[in-house]
């Protein structure tokens, strides 16, 4: 299993092998902890193993096993094991990105600094440069020595003040890598041009650089403020009901499972839960992506965001706090400039690099010019600060601008990836088709039988299912304004259909093969209404009456979005269906698609994936996040469209558009080849304009100032460059 730039090969690799005892390794076994008691459960059931122990620190298994058992071999143990770890698979994958998530979380929050702290120093540096040209003796030694008087000045003692931080930085660079790092350069020119006397140009340095960081900090912030406008809960205080039923004010931060809230009219939900009294009109598009409001009732599910349009509902706190869809997706979006491309920590390490060329650029033109201000201007001008800035704003801006139009995206490197693939698969029912089936015509095999009394028959049976089957049948009953007839308590062959008691008679509703079961055999006629359409045979005692045909019509837009796929670089279009071939081919040709999968399991999509994947095709998967989660996490970017199963859409998914329109995937496609372009113009211009300030630097009489701003305006260009995906309007006003 391939995951971003890691592979977890979910095949054991036997470490050692003696009489009765062995240790087996798979890789990624550390990331399911959690579920080890599960896992030796399941190893314990074969009946020759006597003995399972997980080492998590060596992600091995140690089995011990009764050698007098028949079996062929220690392989046929191995194929055994594979067997029963490959079901752990997905756990695997989601502790590997939790993992990672919290690793690069806590170094990006200990790297950034805020915009607020930035423009402090911006202010104080220039207070002290300003002060100096107007007040000469702030440039007078405190300790007059010649050891310590161009470090005593008060511009100096600023400097090194603002400095500190990047003191830290260089050190832990050294450290770590073994090797300095852009923060080592920084620093080492603003002691350098404090040893030549020019505090000024010291601190000229610091302000260049504070002006491209703060800006990149800007940018950042932006980012996570579009974020919370968009999902914030913005609801402090709700209403409580205490043990004795009376109600009192309380804040949302003392909630704690269990709890019972009333949400009015024009409140925001404050607790996923499950509606245990009232009903309410409730907007739930910003959680999701429902556009329209449904009416929530007694026994329905809430989350956290929802807005009360008309109402009042008492709700069942089941998940508060953090642990709320709302809070999670904020959480995971507000993160996502911590999920790196590939491009991005390629740009780390090549700009890593440069900075001993640097070094050794002001020894050599030292050595040849011995002009101490030629060599600082090496040190001055370097290539890695915007080299690094030129993935990471654009990430951010593009992040940015999807966030603010419905499109959660969670890193750049599924940025980045987007622009990588040439295959797409989606999933047919909910994605391609609306994924809500209607009746459109019925066949009535019965003439002692009329349509309505069909009709009747198959709503007393479906009334209190929640398939989505059982709904169409039900709403177009109402569209009939049919009654339906008292009946039994009704009952589920799971599989196969549904059934009760009318007038003594069994109502039978449910696909051919229930029927078969029950001796009941539909006609000809029947069976090849039954091939162009979603059947839904009927039966009443003996007799079969008909068949009622669902369609599940496609998507509006999705023929035209997927010739917009093609435009922007796919070349094969698949479809993977649990449905039968039939429908699935009607709706292949209907949407022009390369070719399809039919009659699959959840897990048979995601081996499809996996196949791709292992034939060397970077795979995009498109589905409703809920049948389709193995396949959305195996592939190389999984986008889940419409989802109205959020828990599972933002736990699988590498993209979430909350929006029913399939159109906005090829925008999102279009918005990624923008970020990328601008990324490639971002390195030509750091490239260029520092190589000129290079040249410069050290064959003309340029000073160290005007080297320090040639360097930051490549900075502030990438800055301003990238920021033009903050206006980008490819995603707007789709339709």
């Amino acid at each position: 299993m391939q995951l971003g730039n890691k592979v977890f090969s979910l095949k054991g690799k036997m470490i050692s092998n003696i009489s009765g005892r062995c240790r087996i390794k798979y890789n990624g076994l550390k990331y399911i902890s959690d579920k080890y008691e599960d896992l030796m459960n399941e190893i314990y059931d074969i009946h020759y193993i006597n003995f399972v122990q997980i080492n998590s620190a060596t992600e091995t298994i140690l089995i011990k096993y009764n050698e007098s058992e028949s079996f062929d071999s220690v392989s046929d143990l191995l194929e055994v094991l594979d067997f029963i770890v490959e079901k752990y698979s997905l756990d695997i994958y989601k502790g590997y990105l939790d993992k990672k998530s919290s690793e690069s979380n806590a170094k990006y929050s200990a790297e950034n600094s805020s915009s607020k702290k930035l423009m402090g120093r911006l202010i104080l540096n220039g207070v002290v440069i300003l002060g100096t040209k107007i007040i000469g003796g702030m440039n007078f030694p405190v300790v007059n020595r010649p050891i310590y008087d161009r470090f005593t000045t008060i511009p100096a003692l600023t400097s090194l003040a603002l400095t500190s931080p990047l003191l830290k930085t260089s050190w832990e660079g050294l450290v770590e890598t073994k090797r300095p790092n852009a923060d080592f350069l920084t620093v080492t020119s603003i002691v350098a041009s404090l040893l030549l006397g020019n505090s000024i140009s010291a601190l000229t340095i610091i302000a260049l650089s504070d002006i491209a960081e703060f800006m990149t900090a800007y940018t950042v912030e932006k980012t996570r403020s579009s974020i919370k406008n968009l999902l914030s809960l913005e609801q402090d205080i709700t209403w409580k009901i205490n043990e004795d039923g009376s109600i009192e004010k309380c804040s949302v931060d003392k909630l704690k499972k269990g709890d019972n809230v009333v949400i009015h009219t024009g409140e925001k939900i404050c607790v996923d839960g499950e509606v245990v009294d009232g009903e309410a009109i409730v907007d739930l598009s910003s959680v999701s992506g429902e556009y329209m409001p449904v009416i929530k009732k007694t026994g329905d599910k809430v989350f956290a965001g929802g807005l009360i349009k008309n109402g009042t509902i008492t709700v069942e706190a089941e998940k508060v706090g953090d642990d709320t869809v709302i809070s999670r997706i904020i959480n995971l979006v507000e993160n996502s400039a911590t999920q790196q491309a590939p491009i991005q920590k390629y740009a780390d390490k090549f700009s890593n690099y440069l900075v001993p060329l640097n070094l050794l650029l002001s020894a050599v033109v030292y050595g040849v010019t011995k002009s101490s201000t030629k060599a600082l201007n090496m040190l001055v001008i370097d290539y890695s600060c915007g080299i690094k800035l030129s993935t990471a704003t654009a990430f951010s801006a593009s992040i940015n601008t999807s966030v603010k139009n419905g499109v959660l995206i969670k890193g750049g490197a599924f940025i980045e990836q987007l622009t990588l693939t040439d295959t797409i698969v989606l999933d047919k029912t909910g994605t391609i088709t609306e994924g809500k089936p209607r009746i459109k015509d019925i066949y009535l095999a019965n003439g002692d039988y009329t349509e309505k009394q069909l009709v009747e028959y198959a709503c007393s049976a479906e009334e209190s299912s929640s398939h989505p089957l059982s709904y169409c049948v039900l709403e177009y009953g109402k569209l009939l304004g049919i009654k339906i007839p008292k009946h039994g308590t009704i009952e589920t062959a799971v599989g196969r259909g549904t059934y009760t008691e009318v007038d003594g008679k069994t109502v039978r509703v449910g696909n051919l093969k229930f029927m078969q079961e029950n001796g009941i055999e539909p006609d000809r006629g029947a069976i090849e209404f039954a091939e162009g359409a979603t059947p839904i045979f009927v039966s009443y005692g003996e007799d079969f009456i008909g068949v009622l045909g669902a369609y599940d019509k496609p998507r509006k837009n999705i023929k035209r979005a997927i010739n917009m796929m093609r435009s922007n670089g796919i070349n094969e279009v698949t479809i993977l269906t649990g449905d039968m071939k039939k429908q699935a081919l009607e709706v292949s040709n209907k949407v022009n698609a390369d070719s399809f999968r039919a009659e699959l399991l959840p897990e048979d999509k995601a081996d499809q994936i996996l196949k791709m994947k292992s034939e060397g095709t970077s795979v995009i998967m498109v589905g409703d996040g809920i049948n389709d989660a193995p396949a959305l996490s195996y592939a190389n970017v999984g986008i889940s469209l419409g989802s109205k199963s959020t828990d599972v859409a933002i736990e699988t998914s590498d993209i979430v558009i909350n929006s029913d329109n399939p159109l906005m995937i090829p925008k999102v496609m279009e918005l990624s080849g923008m970020t990328m372009d601008i990324v490639k113009q971002n390195f030509a211009l750091v490239i260029g304009i520092n190589t000129v300030g290079l040249i410069l630097g050290a064959t003309s009489n340029i000073s160290v100032f005007w080297s320090a701003v040639m360097h930051n305006m490549s900075t502030i260009f990438v800055i301003g460059n990238s920021c033009r995906l903050l206006f980008n309007k490819s995603l707007k006003g789709v339709n």
